[in-house]
């Protein structure tokens, strides 16, 4: 019975995947999002190892450069799963979003992303150092760093809709976010487990294509490997930012295009429950 509801379960989440592939199909530029984060985040790194900022075995560097870099990451982090998840709202609302009007909707709430920014940064520092240096980690303290972090995502899964959508501070954001995680737990669980099979299937895909590649040259072989391993994570992240905003729309009671709804009342039942 319970192997049964589980694999009922991952269907839903693979349906609701395809209805995030034609939401895609009709707005390709959405992929440009997670692709414009990547390059902001190589770039930061180029300037930090330029700039001699990065630690390594030969030379340390003092907290304060680390600390900016990792902010400055994870704003560029969120500013970009913002105009993605704005764009996914305006294609779910039925508008005709591109990679302008999902950046325009995000910068509107720059000051709760910088702030929501500051967060993740401390919140990610905490975990690291709860989990402490390689040298003394321990069973105990990985789990327990481990599950400290599955909870903070889980419970803050809709804190970016939140924070695009009704212009909340992160605080607020997070209490409301953390009162639909407690109707949708057990299923939330289940879709990012469902989007985490297709990454490491994509991965394991893109590895082997690299390997018949180098057959015949190295660099070719390394250099298409990464464009199809970029591309397919670049391609799933795209479609979690549009399942996220899905499921945040019908947790409003919504009924968002493009999506088949008893999919959507069945991968949420409990949610579905509260708004019948």
């Amino acid at each position: 019975m319970i192997s049964g509801g589980f694999m009922t379960k991952i269907s839903n989440t693979f349906k609701m995947m395809k209805s995030c592939l034609v939401v895609l199909r009709k707005d390709r530029e959405l992929i440009f999002f997670p692709i414009f984060a990547a390059i902001s985040i190589l770039i930061l790194l180029a300037v930090y190892n330029s700039l001699g900022l990065i630690p390594t075995e030969e030379s340390e560097v003092s907290a304060a450069p680390i600390l900016i870099l990792l902010f400055v990451a994870n704003f560029f982090i969120v500013l970009f799963n913002s105009a993605l998840v704005s764009a996914a709202l305006e294609r779910l609302r039925g508008g005709d979003p591109n990679v302008r009007s999902g950046l325009v909707h995000a910068i509107k709430h720059i000051h709760h992303i910088v702030i929501w920014s500051i967060i993740v940064t401390i919140v990610a520092i905490l975990i690291a150092i709860i989990r402490g240096d390689r040298r003394e980690r321990s069973i105990m303290r990985e789990l327990f760093a481990s599950f400290l972090q599955a909870g903070w995502t889980m419970m803050t899964f809709f804190v970016v809709p939140i924070i695009v959508d009704k212009n909340l501070s992160p605080i607020s954001a997070i209490k409301e976010s953390t009162s639909l995680f407690k109707k949708t737990w057990g299923d939330q669980v289940i879709a990012n487990f469902g989007f985490g099979i297709f990454q490491f299937l994509a991965i394991i895909l893109s590895i082997v294509i690299g390997w018949f590649f180098g057959l015949f040259s190295q660099t070719l072989g390394f250099v298409i490997g990464a464009l199809c391993a970029s591309m397919s994570v670049a391609i799933i992240y795209t479609l979690e930012g549009i399942y996220k905003a899905a499921l945040y729309e019908f947790a409003l009671g919504e009924k968002p295009l493009e999506f088949q709804q008893e999919d959507l009342r069945t991968a949420y039942r409990s949610k579905a429950a509260a708004y019948s």
